[in-house]
């Protein structure tokens, strides 16, 4: 078997069961419910079995001794209590580890380090300490050459009933449709299977369960007393079944994938990565070629424009299809902060409730592994600095158990993600005087709105903590927030009372592919403005500007908006005669743009934009036009 080749299925699907072991183990916690432990030890004894065909020992070894565990839970004789949920939460943690080091090929040997651990395992468990199944060295007929069970000697399913007669029973079974290893899983139902009765025939045979061809549909005639909800019920137990049925008679098994076949298929994000960079590609070509069609006047080039309009059509209907294709619900990132709010607040000796709303808001692939961090500082932040503990909140008046609340929402084009908590709040005086210390602010200013309190708390290396800590005190929080976000296209909001809690609001872009622009020109070049921010556009009155402000601004339906002078910002001469306005909202902050004229709105493909360094942020990535000029887009965020 080449394990190169599917190192990656295996660890996508073992992360999918370890993160079902994290939010099971989570609810376990707080209460000990049998179906818990059955959901444990199957998700444990999914990887184990995976693992052993593959040949990854270590892994095996740590699986093993956690589902020994956790079989002396399900039985009753191990205890299940803190001490047991706390290993169960150190021994997921190795196995995570021992996974990533497996697939990365840094070897397949127990590290000395967990040694202790899975002594503890064993000492805890009802069964006797013993060493997982040997297996012989993978080869290409390795799944071949398994006899019945052989991966599962140490399963001990329940025992047929007796008190029924025996009979003739054939399990017709059907794998999902994205189940990487089918041949593996296979092995996995007929070991469910094997132990309930007598097997008698198995079609296709187990010589063709290795081979790429196999298709997940299956049939396997047994000799049992089990009842067929029993056979049912222990095949789904294998996991990655979409459909199963149990008949007394010989039938063959469907295999036109009607029913309920699941209808997605694991995709390497790379191949979606390069499907959208040429998807971007025709984008720019087909703008180049409506442009050259609508500007010719010959008769004979009608043909040429019909053509090159459905030619868009098609372009942007494929456009389309290939950005949902990279949408994924935000709840797959939401997934991993359970378990690292529980094991903060544990450190921190805070009790926390953590909620999540909107889990079914999609983002794009990229934004999506990219908030990440983001969030995580966020969440330390409110653990660390916001919630307080027990004693102090009981004292306040408040329920002892602070609440930690992650929502995402969508907001026109935007996605919303917020992080609130019930905490003290933010301490304003205490933030400006360490900023008067700090030399951040000058000793006239003495009082902090949101947007000031939030600009001082994003300063790099700001913060009010006098020791380091593992948690914080480093000056690393906010500012890599900030920074990060706006490397996104997106912005960061704070909302802040005393004694209440505070909400941070990141505003991001659904994708980062493709985006809807209105196009400017300022000094004789082209820019991009982000139209989700664009509120309007019209041409500049000199009537409309207000005299004897503070700053320059103009009115508009007796609303006074800042003007921002594109021209001057980036360097050329002040110009306001025949000028043009976009007025734009960024972060609930409106201000005029004064540009030289608007050329166009349309889609523009983005591409990453790489500042000289210590130039000025004023830019958040760059695009080619139709024409084949390059136009940058303009970071809306840095002009409010």
């Amino acid at each position: 078997m080449d394990q190169a080749r599917y190192a990656e299925l295996f660890r996508a699907e073992a992360r999918e069961h370890l993160a079902e072991l994290d939010t099971t183990l989570l609810a376990f916690e707080q209460r000990a419910d049998p179906a818990y432990v059955a959901t444990l030890f199957r998700s444990t004894h999914t990887i184990k079995g995976m693992a052993a065909a593959m040949g990854y020992r270590a892994v095996e070894q740590v699986s093993h001794a956690l589902e020994s565990l956790l079989d002396g839970v399900r039985s009753g004789v191990s205890l299940a209590d803190q001490a047991v949920v706390a290993l169960l939460f150190e021994g997921t943690d190795a196995l995570r580890a021992c996974i990533d080091d497996a697939v990365a090929g840094r070897g397949d040997l127990l590290p000395t380090a967990l040694t202790p651990l899975l002594q503890r395992l064993d000492a805890r468990s009802d069964l006797a300490p013993r060493p997982a199944p040997r297996l012989p060295e993978p080869t290409n007929d390795l799944l071949a050459g398994l006899t019945h069970g052989a991966l599962f000697d140490d399963v001990h399913p329940s025992p047929p009933r007796r008190d029924t007669m025996t009979e003739d029973r054939v399990v017709r079974v059907r794998l999902t449709s994205d189940c990487p290893l089918k041949g593996v899983r296979a092995l996995l139902v007929l070991g469910r299977l094997a132990p309930m009765g007598t097997v008698l025939h198995v079609e296709p045979s187990q010589s063709r369960w290795p081979d790429d061809a196999f298709d997940g549909v299956f049939t396997i005639s047994l000799r049992t007393a089990a009842t067929a909800d029993r056979l049912e019920e222990a095949v789904r137990a294998a996991g990655d079944v979409a459909h199963v049925t149990v008949n007394a008679f010989l039938a063959e098994p469907r295999r036109d994938g009607a029913g309920d076949a699941l209808r997605t298929v694991r995709v390497d994000r790379r191949r979606l990565d390069t499907l959208l960079d040429l998807v971007g590609e025709l984008v720019i070509t087909r703008d180049r070629l409506l442009r050259i069609a609508e500007e010719s006047d010959h008769s004979s080039t009608r043909a040429l424009t019909r053509a090159a309009h459905e030619t868009a059509r098609l372009i942007s209907a494929l456009q389309d299809e290939v950005l949902q294709a990279r949408m994924v619900p935000v709840g797959q990132v939401f997934d991993r902060f359970p378990r690292l709010v529980r094991d903060i607040a544990r450190d921190l000796g805070k009790e926390v409730q953590f909620l999540t709303e909107g889990r079914d808001i999609e983002l794009d692939r990229t934004l999506l592994d990219a908030i990440g961090d983001p969030v995580v500082h966020l969440l330390r932040n409110a653990l660390d600095h916001g919630i307080e503990d027990a004693e102090t909140r009981r004292a306040a008046g408040k329920s002892p158990t602070g609440r930690l609340m992650l929502r995402a929402a969508r907001d026109r084009a935007a996605v919303i993600l917020q992080v609130e908590d019930d905490g003290r709040g933010i301490d304003r005086a205490v933030i400006l005087r360490r900023a008067h210390e700090q030399g951040l602010l000058p000793a006239t200013v003495e009082a902090l709105d949101d947007d000031a309190l939030l600009q001082v708390l994003s300063h790099p290396g700001f913060s009010t903590s006098r020791s380091v800590s593992a948690i914080s005190g480093r000056g690393v929080g906010v500012d890599v927030v900030v920074t990060r976000v706006r490397a996104l296209g997106g912005t960061l909001e704070l909302e802040t009372l005393d004694g209440e809690g505070s909400v941070f609001t990141l505003r991001l872009p659904v994708t980062l592919a493709i985006a809807r622009a209105l196009l400017v020109d300022v000094a004789g070049s082209t820019y991009a403005l982000p139209a989700a921010h664009v509120v309007e556009a019209l041409a500049y009155d000199p009537g409309m500007l207000v005299t004897g402000a503070e700053r320059e601004s103009l009115t508009l339906r007796d609303e006074v908006i800042p003007i921002v002078q594109l021209r001057e910002r980036f360097g050329h001469p002040r110009q306001m005669d025949d000028a043009f306005v976009a007025v734009i909202e960024v972060s609930g902050r409106r201000a005029a743009l004064l540009v030289d004229a608007l050329v166009a709105q349309q889609d523009i493909v983005v591409k990453p934009f790489d500042a000289v360094k210590g130039s000025e942020p004023w830019f958040s990535g760059a695009t080619v036009l139709g024409d084949g000029t390059p136009a940058l887009i303009v970071d809306l965020g840095s002009l409010t």
